[in-house]
């Protein structure tokens, strides 16, 4: 079947308008009102004026749309029938499409199965939580000029840098591991995993220093404390043992007292008695006179 192709062929036509004698007449109309000066009197016929310019130029537009309008009409039948046959172009260009895209399908449909096969044989059960097909999967690999081969190498490739990746975080001696691990589980990135675990140990020798260093505070206020609990129990024990030492020496005092008060007793006691036995004896000698005398005198 020989091709048959549209070929579009414009005949020059001519539109005309005597440009130059209307130029002139309005060059020689706007030199005369560059000089005029209206006043009140001529009002009306400035008015006129305006109203004759107006019309003119409302006819020129006019004319110049009705113009367009007849020029544009072949222009117009013309398209309508163009497009008409454009649009005859699209039948058959769906029906061999439809076909075109259906075959397209079954292939994308089948290389799909083949990209699954791939990543089932060549991805262990352990990794993938962490690669996903839906996640690492490349709409390129579905194009008709990618290999199979190529396809294997770059999941192969992503299987061996994840299992270094894992292992080399799992290798680190730290209680962050799980959380890096779920680091990597989202962005498949190792450099993010590793900071992880460094701020989380960062962390950690932030909190134990100043544990420490609370320990060490607490420690001193401690001893402080003890210090000044001993202080004060030497202090109490001198003071107590000064005011024993004082109530002693008064103890002792009030006994020295009361014994001096109870010898100054005895001595005025016995004072007393030999007084008493002083003035006894003096009233037996004189009644013994008394009864010498007596007996004299009889």
């Amino acid at each position: 079947m020989s091709e048959v192709t549209a070929v579009i062929v414009q005949e020059s036509a001519k539109i005309s308008c005597n440009f130059e004698q209307v130029e002139k007449a309005l060059q020689d109309r706007l030199s005369e009102y560059k000089g005029a000066v209206f006043t009140e009197d001529s009002k009306a016929m400035a008015k006129k004026h305006v109203a004759s310019l107006r019309a003119q130029k409302k006819t020129f537009q006019d004319n110049l749309k009705d113009e367009k309008k007849r020029y544009m009409e072949p222009w117009e039948r013309f398209e309508s029938q163009a497009k008409a046959l454009i649009a005859m172009y699209d039948e058959p260009i769906d029906l061999i499409n439809g076909q075109v895209q259906e075959f397209e399908a079954k292939r994308i449909e089948r290389k799909r199965e083949l990209i699954a096969g791939i990543y089932g044989e060549l991805v262990p059960e352990s990794l993938r939580d962490y690669i996903p097909l839906t996640s690492i999967y490349d709409r390129k690999w579905e194009n008709a000029t990618t290999k199979e081969k190529d396809i294997r190498n770059e999941i192969s490739g992503l299987t061996d840098r994840t299992q270094k990746d894992l292992a080399t975080i799992q290798g680190m001696d730290s209680e962050a591991v799980e959380k890096a691990m779920d680091v990597y589980r989202k962005r498949l990135d190792l450099s993010e995993a590793m900071a992880c675990i460094s701020s989380y140990e960062n962390q950690k020798k932030e909190i134990l220093a100043k544990e420490q260093e609370r320990q060490r505070r607490e420690e001193e206020e401690r001893a402080r404390r003890e210090e000044r609990e001993r202080i004060l129990a030497e202090q109490r024990a001198k003071e107590e043992k000064e005011a024993a030492l004082r109530k002693a020496e008064m103890e002792k005092q009030e006994a020295l007292r009361r014994a001096e008060e109870e010898k100054a007793e005895a001595l005025r006691m016995a004072d007393l008695a030999r007084q008493e036995g002083r003035s006894g004896k003096g009233c037996c000698s004189g009644a013994g006179k008394s009864r010498s005398g007596t007996g004299s005198n009889r």
